[in-house]
C-alpha cells in the first residue's frame, strides 16, 4: 500500500552524503513492507537480514567493526546478493534484537559507500540502552500508522481527487452533500479500521470488521509481547498497568491522564518512568497542558499534566468491550464523550508534524488542542457529532486576542464566524504549518 514517507525516502537516497537511516515506530505499521517497496524501484539488490527471524546473523556484527571486516562478513554470509555501490540497499530489520548493529551505523556512515536502512520496533527504548549509539552519524524516520489520506489511497481515492477536496478546505467553501457525506462514511471507518497496514487491507478487500477486530488483537498481543520482552522487571507490571488504563482515560470528561484511575494512591513518583516507557516505545502519544496563550508555546507547557493518545485508533477501539466498532460506523459516537475523536486528531494532526498543546482552566474552560499555524496561536475544537455548540472557544478567543480557533465535527465547512473556522472532521489532514 501507498504511502507518504516514500518521498522521505527518495530524497535520502539523492543526498549525496547519505548517511545510514533508521526508521523507527511501533510494531506493524509498514517499515518492512515500505523498504522493500522503495528497494524494487530504486536498486537492483536488496540485501536484508531480519535479525528476528535469522538470529545466527547476530554474530557478523560481533567484534571487529571496521568496515572493511563488516564488507568481508556480509559478503561471505549471502554470496548470492552483491553488495554495489550505487546498486544494492543494506537494509537490516528488527535491529532492536541486536543492538550491536546499531554500534556497526558509525562504520558504515564513515565509508558512505552503501545506503544502509536499519529499522526495528522499541527502538526509542533500545537506542536509549546502547552506550555506543553512533549520534550524528545517522539519519532517523519516525513511522506512524496509515494516515486518512493513505486510508483512502488504499480504497481507490487518487492523489488527484484528494487535492479536489482540499480545495474546499483552502477555499472554505461547502463540499456538496453527497461527497462531504461519503467523506464523513469513510472516516468513520477509519476511526473504526484505524492505519495500521494489515488491518487496513483486511477492511478493504473484505468489509468485515469482524475480521479487522480479530487482527487488531493479535497486533495488541504482539504489542503485550514487546512489553514483556523488552519492559525493564522493575516497571513491568507498571508499564502494562498504565497503557491499559489509555481508554478509560479517554472516556472521562476531563482526559487529563490521572494516576489515580490506575489505582489508588497512584502518582508521578511510582508510574513516571513507566509513562516515559509507554511514549518512547511509540505505543502512546503524550500532549502536555498549555499553562497561558503566549509563545513559545513549548516555554509554557505544564509537564505534571498531559494526556495520552493511542498511536491508532483503531487499536484503542478494540480495547474497548462491547460493539464500539458497530456504535461508531452507525453514528453513535457521543458513548465515548469524544475522546475516540479527539485521539483520531491527535494522530492525523501529529502525523502532520504539528506540535499539539490542550488547555485547561476548569471543568468549564477546557479547548482540546492549541498549536501554532503560520505562527498564530490556533485552539482547536474536535466534537463527535454534529452539534458544534462550544463556549470554551470563543471564550478563549475574545479572551488572548486570538485570530482564529478551528472546530471540527461531522458539519459541513462554515467559516462565516469572523474568528471560527468550522470544518468536517475528515478535513483534518490538510491542516498544516506552512511556515
Amino acid at each position: 500500500m501507498k504511502r507518504k514517507l516514500i518521498n522521505e525516502l527518495l530524497n535520502w537516497k539523492k543526498n549525496k552524503r547519505t548517511k545510514p537511516l533508521m526508521i523507527y515506530g511501533a510494531r506493524q505499521v509498514g517499515k518492512t513492507y515500505l523498504v522493500r517497496e522503495f528497494a524494487k524501484d530504486n536498486y537492483e539488490y536488496l540485501y536484508e537480514i531480519n535479525f528476528e527471524l535469522d538470529k545466527n546473523a547476530k554474530d557478523l556484527f560481533k567484534g571487529n567493526l571496521t568496515i572493511d571486516n563488516l564488507f568481508m562478513q556480509l559478503s561471505s554470509y549471502k554470496t548470492n546478493v552483491p553488495i554495489i555501490e550505487g546498486k544494492t540497499l543494506l537494509f537490516f530489520d528488527e535491529v532492536q534484537t541486536c543492538p550491536d548493529v546499531l554500534t556497526s551505523l558509525k562504520a558504515f556512515a564513515m565509508d558512505g559507500s552503501i545506503d544502509v536502512i536499519a529499522s526495528g520496533s522499541m527502538l526509542g527504548i533500545v537506542m536509549g540502552n546502547v552506550s555506543s549509539y553512533p549520534v550524528g552519524y545517522v539519519e532517523t524516520l519516525n513511522m506512524k500508522p496509515m494516515s486518512f489520506e493513505e486510508f483512502l489511497w488504499a480504497k481507490g481515492y487518487g492523489e488527484e481527487l484528494i487535492s479536489y477536496y482540499e480545495t474546499f478546505y483552502k477555499e472554505e467553501k461547502l463540499v456538496p452533500d453527497a461527497i462531504h457525506e461519503k467523506l464523513n462514511e469513510l472516516f468513520l471507518q477509519y476511526v473504526v479500521v484505524g492505519g495500521m497496514p494489515e488491518v487496513v487491507d483486511i477492511f478493504v478487500k473484505t468489509l468485515d470488521i469482524r475480521q479487522v477486530l480479530e487482527a487488531q488483537k493479535r497486533i495488541l498481543n504482539d504489542y503485550y509481547k514487546d512489553l514483556a520482552h523488552y519492559a525493564t522487571k522493575d516497571i513491568k507490571e507498571k508499564v502494562r498497568e498504565c497503557y491499559d488504563s489509555i481508554p478509560d482515560q479517554l472516556a472521562m470528561e476531563n482526559k487529563k491522564y490521572q494516576y489515580k484511575v490506575i489505582r489508588n494512591g497512584g502518582n508521578a513518583r511510582y508510574y513516571g518512568t513507566s509513562i516515559k516507557w509507554i511514549t518512547d516505545s511509540g505505543l502512546a502519544q503524550q500532549i502536555f497542558r498549555l499553562k497561558t496563550f503566549d509563545k513559545p508555546l513549548r516555554a509554557y507547557r505544564d509537564q505534571q499534566s498531559f494526556k495520552l493518545y493511542f498511536n491508532d485508533t483503531g487499536l484503542l477501539l478494540a480495547m474497548y468491550e462491547g460493539n464500539s466498532q458497530f456504535e461508531i460506523l452507525n453514528g453513535n459516537a457521543g458513548i465515548f464523550k469524544g475522546g475516540i475523536f479527539e485521539n483520531v486528531i491527535a494522530q492525523t494532526l501529529l502525523q502532520n508534524s504539528i506540535p499539539l498543546y490542550y488547555y485547561r482552566r476548569d471543568e468549564k474552560l477546557e479547548i482540546d488542542f492549541v498549536t501554532l499555524l503560520n505562527n498564530d496561536i490556533v485552539p482547536i475544537e474536535v466534537k463527535s457529532g454534529h452539534n458544534t455548540k462550544s463556549i470554551s472557544l470563543n471564550n478563549i478567543i475574545e479572551k488572548n486576542n486570538i485570530k482564529y480557533g478551528i472546530k471540527l465535527s461531522m458539519n459541513n465547512v462554515n467559516c462565516s464566524h469572523p474568528k471560527i473556522k468550522c470544518y468536517p472532521l475528515y478535513m483534518s489532514i490538510f491542516i498544516k504549518d506552512n511556515i
